[in-house]
């Protein structure tokens, strides 16, 4: 009988005791685990995993391979599935569905909070979720901001969520007064909010850390800016002491409708407009052409108009100063 089937002799016994052939890493996600991260916008719990048949290495192994993503302890995010940095919004969505799936009994709170209810966020870090937990729970992790549960909760496009007057308050107290207006300013606009809910949820913190912040931005609020600088020019206006007032439509001595202004100054033709460029984004000739006979006309009624630009905004005491200049100007 032939032997050539055979090892040589001695060969056989070395290879049992040498064991298995190493295998590399498995960095694939089964395709259940994946379907399962697809329906909880890209997270994975170590529970589901360890369903999955993953175990703790192969998971340590998968985030070595760029293949899931830990931003904190029991929870994971398939990479693949994951926004791209220029979506932090998004990205921040996800973190919130792996609150829930971390801590079932989570509250989304201020600037997660607002993002749920669909209210504009300007100016805020996305980064880590801020969400409440009963009081008596313990413990947390660097991936979210997590409180004490306090004040009304409601249902949100994303979850369980505090009560927009709540969050707004918390926004503002976290992010501080200009974040606080922008946000409060879209939320009174698109009647998500009244100004007496405001006033109560400011007024349930006034003992609290920086409640002076809260107490500023109902100061400051007005729910006719429409955008996010038309916001940040009235606060800064507010602060400069110049009084004006949003959203002014102005007319011929006929009565013929000239223009809806973003801002007039109180008792003065000054009329002052933040430029957005959105309405010139399109480059449409007609646009610039619309908007030169517009002012055109503002002008020969005697108005001054004023232009503001977000570069303005950035430069501390430039909307005030421009302004005052156009008021010298108009005496």
């Amino acid at each position: 009988m032939s032997t050539a089937a055979f090892p040589p002799a001695g060969s056989f016994g070395n290879a049992l005791a040498a064991g298995p052939v190493a295998q590399p890493p498995d960095t694939s996600l089964d395709p259940l685990l994946l379907a399962t991260a697809r329906e909880q916008h890209g997270m994975l719990t170590t529970q589901q995993a360890a369903r999955a048949g993953v175990s703790a290495p192969t998971l340590v192994s998968l985030v070595r391979a760029g293949v899931l993503r830990h931003p904190g302890r029991g929870l994971y995010a398939v990479e693949s599935l994951v926004a791209p940095q220029a979506e932090p919004e998004r990205w921040h969505r996800q973190l919130c569905a792996g609150a829930f799936l971390v801590y079932p009994d989570a509250v989304l709170a201020g600037t997660s909070a607002l993002l749920a209810h669909g209210i504009p966020v300007w100016g805020a870090p996305l980064a880590v979720p801020s969400i409440l937990r009963p009081v008596k729970r313990r413990g947390g992790m660097g991936a979210f901001w997590v409180r004490p549960l306090r004040g009304r909760v409601v249902q949100t496009r994303w979850g369980p969520g505090s009560a927009v007057a709540e969050a707004l308050v918390q926004h503002a107290l976290d992010r501080g007064i200009v974040p606080g207006v922008v946000s409060a300013d879209a939320a009174l606009r698109e009647h998500l909010v009244t100004d007496d809910e405001l006033v109560l949820a400011t007024a349930a913190v006034e003992t609290w850390p920086r409640a002076s912040r809260a107490a500023s931005v109902l100061a400051f609020v007005d729910g006719r800016r429409e955008s996010v600088g038309e916001s940040r020019c009235g606060v800064a206006l507010a602060m400069a002491e110049i009084p004006v007032v949003p959203q002014v439509s102005i007319h011929e001595d006929d009565g013929r409708f000239v223009a809806r202004v973003d801002f007039l100054v109180e008792g003065t033709k000054v009329v002052v407009e933040f430029d957005g460029k959105v309405k010139f984004a399109s480059g449409d000739p007609q646009v610039l052409w619309d908007e030169k006979r517009r002012e055109d006309r503002l002008r020969r009624l005697g108005y001054v108009v004023v232009r503001l630009t977000w570069s303005d905004l950035e430069r501390p005491g430039a909307v005030a100063a421009v302004v005052r200049a156009a008021l010298r100007a108009a005496s």
